[in-house]
């Protein structure tokens, strides 16, 4: 199975950035046809298409947005970024769940926003709070934020996931990389269960929260992890570039 390597910029760019960022990434980057890893650039909706410029001559790189918002029965929303702009913007994923939006929406919202993205590719975002952590309600609030997903599955479907602690997002600190493991791995069999034409390897689990050069090459050699969501360290070209330049 590929490593999947996430850049999640959030709302942090600029043209100048844009450009200075892809002449280092572009000139350095350790990419082609055959190597086991996908990368993904996750830029502030008003750069999608410059970094989809920065990127076009580059294989086993895409592009998506960080968020989307529901158009149900056509109504208006100032400011809002709809399945179908993204897709025409030929965006490849999309994320939804991520704990920085998650706080500001209902179940419902989530579920609406998994089927408007049936020509997306999903990375669902899931994870605990500090204080579910020091109680062991880690795997009840993962799996619980799982069920959103799993009740608007829909055939063909790529599954992906994003287990981020929230505690350990932008902190410094990570689980072991034990901890690691064997929440991906629980993920994996919670999916498996709940829906059984699903196989383990369909299934792909990225983890998030304080990922650096320094301990990237260790999580993504970790059992049952699949790639990484970078987020601060994403925003420096060089560091990010030897994160996805890791052999495995």
């Amino acid at each position: 199975m590929k490593k999947v390597i996430a850049a999640n910029w959030k709302n942090n760019c600029s043209k100048d950035f844009i450009n200075k960022y892809f002449s280092f990434f572009n000139a350095n980057i350790k990419i082609n046809q055959k190597s086991k890893k996908e990368i993904i650039f996750f830029p502030p909706d008003l750069y999608l298409d410059l970094v989809s410029q920065s990127i076009k001559d580059l294989s086993g790189i895409n592009y998506g947005c960080q968020n989307l918002n529901i158009n149900e029965d056509n109504t208006t929303l100032t400011g809002g970024s709809t399945s179908a702009m993204l897709e025409d913007m030929n965006c490849d994923y999309v994320i939804i769940g991520h704990s920085e939006t998650r706080e500001n929406e209902f179940n419902k919202s989530l579920k609406s926003k998994i089927l408007l993205c049936k020509k997306m590719n999903i990375i669902f975002c899931v994870g605990e709070n500090s204080l579910e952590r020091q109680n062991n309600q880690t795997l009840k609030k993962i799996f619980s934020q799982l069920d959103e997903l799993i009740e608007s599955y829909f055939d063909n479907m790529s599954i992906i996931i994003a287990y981020e602690p929230v505690w350990a997002i932008g902190s410094g600190e990570t689980p072991t990389l034990s901890n690691i493991s064997q929440t991906h791995e629980s993920i994996k069999k919670y999916i498996i269960q709940k829906l059984p034409s699903i196989k383990e390897n369909d299934i792909i689990v990225l983890y998030g929260g304080s990922v650096t050069e320094k301990n990237a090459s260790s999580i993504l050699k970790t059992d049952f992890v699949d790639g990484v969501l970078v987020g601060g360290a994403s925003l420096m070209a060089e560091e990010f570039t030897k994160i996805c330049n890791i052999e495995f």
